[in-house]
């Protein structure tokens, strides 16, 4: 790999970062076009993939998000909301093999639902915590083997709450059944998932920069070596936009319910 990025330099300036990172909308969805009608491009991205592609993304167009286990929280429902809007396929790229801990956020909030009922007299949030899973027991096993606290899947209480929004003409799909991870590095698999947005469809990201030294690490170590890896390999930025307001990312409401989700609770 050519090494074109300081990232250290990247990840002290907010501004650098967005511009290597993001790509506005209206130009993704400009690009996503043009490259969907470049025959030789796309000859070229499937050859890298080695030709394993979820047949969805061949044939639809298709907004992306990538969840460990998709639930309709705040942010899920505005990626979908936003992916229609701009006349895409909404698509949860999903994989229930990842580890369970109440130290990751986006997984502590899929065992303690954040509810937001109506604002107190005070005009204040009124957020309701309820935790639904053991943390002691779940904490360690894959996402597909815990289950809530009255012995139901995690995974099918958070597939169910789609149906209590309402929510449909949208897609998962598990990293699976398309990519089965092995001992390689994650700047590997992120490799390969940067490669299939180039062309097959946008995704809706926030990678976070923050002070979270994990969280900024990671988003150092490996999302911007295999984001270079990839425009080093098709000369061309994968397609990113963020699906949060980049200077609220880091607050909780985006992990917020609604009081609906109670009818599934027991």
């Amino acid at each position: 790999m050519v090494k074109m990025y300081d990232y250290n330099l990247i990840m002290d300036d907010r501004s650098i970062f967005n511009q290597v990172v993001y790509t506005p909308l209206s130009e993704a969805l400009r690009l996503l076009d043009e490259r969907s009608k470049d025959k030789e491009f796309l000859v070229k991205i499937e050859k890298l993939l080695k030709g394993d592609i979820p047949e969805i993304f061949r044939n639809k167009r298709c907004g992306i998000i990538a969840r460990q286990l998709a639930t309709p929280n705040f942010e899920n429902r505005r990626f979908i909301s936003l992916a229609k809007e701009s006349g895409l396929h909404p698509v949860f790229l999903e994989y229930f093999d990842d580890k369970f801990t109440s130290n990751n956020k986006y997984k502590h909030s899929l065992g303690q639902l954040q509810i937001q009922n109506k604002k107190d007299k005070n005009n204040q949030e009124c957020i309701e915590k309820i935790t639904i899973v053991d943390f002691n027991k779940s904490n360690g096993k894959k996402l597909k083997e815990v289950e809530t606290l009255w012995g139901e899947s995690l995974v099918n209480f958070h597939k169910n709450l789609f149906d209590l929004y309402n929510l449909k003409d949208f897609s998962c799909v598990e990293e699976t059944s398309w990519y089965v991870k092995k001992d390689e590095k994650p700047i590997e698999f992120y490799s390969n998932f940067f490669l299939l947005v180039t062309c097959f469809g946008i995704l809706f990201e926030n990678f976070l920069f923050s002070k979270n030294e994990a969280e900024s690490n990671f988003t150092k170590n490996v999302i911007l070596p295999a984001l270079e890896n990839v425009i080093n390999l098709t000369g061309v930025k994968p397609l990113i936009v963020p699906v949060e307001a980049i200077d609220l990312e880091t607050d909780d409401f985006w992990y917020y319910h609604l009081p609906v989700v109670k009818k599934s609770i027991k």
